[in-house]
């Protein structure tokens, strides 16, 4: 099966360049493939302005974006578990139209609005409280206010303990409130590990979920962890960063205060994305957990938009993200005409 369409595409052509590229491109679907109508897609802030700066080495010019919601436009002669007309979430880049990309999983039409395509974020956060496993009772710190760090903090209520968020920007940490986050923490204001050490009585945090990617976050946020506490990844590691690493390594080696931890990764794609007999989890089951979340608001996203951008305003968008950190968390391409 084939479908021609006028493409749009938002690209990164060089380092700090952004385009928005049209096309007339022809799709010759598989047996197994869709084809996605675009309607909404989020900016993934830390892994596209890491790979527009220069951060991240990638080779250009780059097609971008992996996380997106729209509507099923053709179906392979294979597919039987989706429909034509149907709402879809799929790992897909900023384009108006996409084959689906590794999970093609469907949402209830009520979700059919802009804080849909952040469910791609949440599907990172969920990871990160999956490796981790909060339990009732326990304080877990959140460094980074970013929509992971966000959606991380959430879901950390939802499991029953008590998060801590910690972030530079004021107005995030604001967003935070809004959506039941009690307790927060700037560090330009208050000396984070003298509060988290007097909230459990001296005895520390027993999970860090570092959501930042900024290597010298881990190296001051392994601070607040308890003795034999966890320290997971959730945010992917980014940049060069020479230190003494030494002491870090000490605090999950030795039997002392805040030592002996554990050190955990939680990439989103460590887990299959189909539920299986040898998982427990998988991306499609997360992602309509996360949706049920959203319908039942136990999950707020609607404070998370700042900015809902047309793919017109593309190099806008980005430049936002760089230059006003403090102004932009959740930000939207909107592809409809």
């Amino acid at each position: 099966m084939t479908q021609q369409v006028q493409l749009r595409s938002i690209v990164f052509k060089d380092i700090n360049q952004v385009e928005l590229e049209t096309k007339v491109k022809t799709f010759k679907l598989g047996p197994s493939e869709v084809l996605i109508q675009t309607l909404y897609s989020c900016i993934s802030a830390g892994t596209e302005v890491a790979k527009l700066s220069g951060l991240q080495k990638v080779s250009y010019p780059l097609y971008v974006g992996n996380r997106a919601v729209g509507h099923v436009i053709a179906i392979g002669t294979e597919v039987d578990h989706l429909t034509v007309g149907e709402f879809v979430f799929s790992h897909i880049h900023h384009q108006s139209y996409s084959i689906g990309q590794q999970l093609v999983c469907p949402l209830p039409n009520q979700l059919e609005q802009p804080v849909a395509a952040m469910l791609g974020m949440g599907l990172v956060a969920i990871a990160g409280i999956q490796t981790a496993q909060p339990e009732l009772g326990d304080v877990v710190i959140v460094t980074g206010g970013g929509l992971v760090g966000q959606l991380t903090a959430q879901l950390t209520v939802l499991s029953g303990a008590t998060p801590v968020l910690i972030d530079i920007v004021d107005e995030r940490l604001h967003v935070a409130h809004l959506c039941g986050i009690n307790t927060t923490i700037n560090p330009n204001r208050e000396n984070p590990k003298a509060y988290i050490m007097e909230l459990t009585s001296g005895r520390g945090a027993d999970i860090i979920l570092e959501c930042t990617g900024v290597p010298s976050v881990s190296l001051s946020a392994i601070d607040y962890a308890r003795r034999n506490g966890k320290f997971v990844f959730v945010g992917s590691p980014r940049g060069r960063y020479q230190t003494d690493i030494t002491p870090f390594l000490e605090k999950v080696h030795l039997w002392k205060p805040g030592g002996n931890l554990t050190l955990l990764g939680a990439h989103e794609w460590k887990l299959p994305v189909k539920q299986n007999d040898f998982c427990k989890h998988s991306m499609e089951q997360n992602c309509k957990l996360l949706s049920r979340l959203v319908i039942e608001k136990k999950l707020r996203l609607d404070p998370l938009i700042s900015h809902i951008y047309k793919p017109e305003e593309a190099q806008e968008s980005y430049q936002d993200l760089i230059e006003h950190q403090n102004k932009v968390l959740g930000a939207i391409f909107d592809w409809r005409d």
